[in-house]
């Protein structure tokens, strides 16, 4: 009798312990804070030199409906080149957030997801398009830029994983000029090696990285202005949807 009496309390018991973890998987969300940091791309330039809605502010509305976004801060300016990003971490760069200092070591340390778009304005910088052609025969001198990008890029991940313990994304290039059909193939050339070698030193970081390439080539619409690098809405939110997809496959599985 008394060992029914222990086995009915003992159900009890797991019958409560089950019910209330079914219910806490129910309701309970991990609060995410994510970090953007970066170049124009990051900032959401749009091809007109305006700062609009980007791919950042994309998956940030997407982390609000689905992941419990808890803050979003984007460091990502206009212009940056790697040694940029490295002096605001080195300098612990603040910036204003509804009125309140927000500081981008404080925000790498905090972060639960940090996405990072930077190295276009390194190995882009001695071109325009007045001297593209010539820029572009150059092969062996355009692959030594992306390289040597790349090496800047390592020391940079270095840094962030000093205050970032979370998933880090970082984002590829693509052919920022299509609509120059007469340099397409070397400028699909060189992404497609800037992809290889990025996703290389990303493996070596133990970062994500998400090839954008293929899905701008494909939307060749959304470069309309060909004096332009930066993408329209439409090409933003297809950068996201890409971010997005690897989250959900990498990240939000675990």
């Amino acid at each position: 009798m008394r060992i029914k009496k222990i086995l009915i309390l003992l159900s009890i018991i797991i019958f409560v312990c089950i019910g209330i973890f079914t219910i806490y998987k129910l309701t309970y969300h991990e609060t995410i804070r994510y970090v953007a940091i970066g170049d124009s791309i990051g900032a959401g330039r749009n091809p007109y030199g305006v700062d609009d809605y980007g791919y950042t502010d994309y998956i940030s509305d997407y982390l609000k409906k689905y992941h419990n976004l808890k803050n979003y801060t984007n460091y990502a300016v206009n212009g940056y080149k790697t040694r940029d990003v490295m002096e605001d971490i080195n300098y612990n760069r603040e910036i204003l957030i509804n009125n309140k200092k927000e500081n981008i070591r404080k925000s790498l340390r905090e972060s639960d997801l940090v996405t990072i778009s930077i190295g276009a304005n390194d190995f882009l910088e001695s071109m325009n398009l007045s001297n593209i052609g010539s820029f572009l025969v150059d092969k062996k001198g355009i692959f030594d830029k992306v390289d040597d990008t790349l090496s800047e890029i390592d020391k940079l991940l270095t840094l962030i994983k000093k205050y970032a313990k979370n998933d880090i994304v970082v984002v590829g290039y693509y052919n920022p000029l299509p609509l120059l059909t007469k340099y397409k193939d070397i400028i699909d050339e060189v992404v497609d090696y800037s992809d290889k070698k990025y996703q290389e030193l990303c493996n070596k970081h133990d970062v994500i990285f998400v090839k954008v390439s293929d899905i701008i080539k494909k939307n060749s619409d959304v470069l309309p202005n060909p004096l332009d690098i930066h993408p329209n809405k439409k090409g933003y939110e297809l950068i996201s949807k890409k971010v997005i997809e690897v989250l959900e496959n990498n990240v939000f599985k675990k």
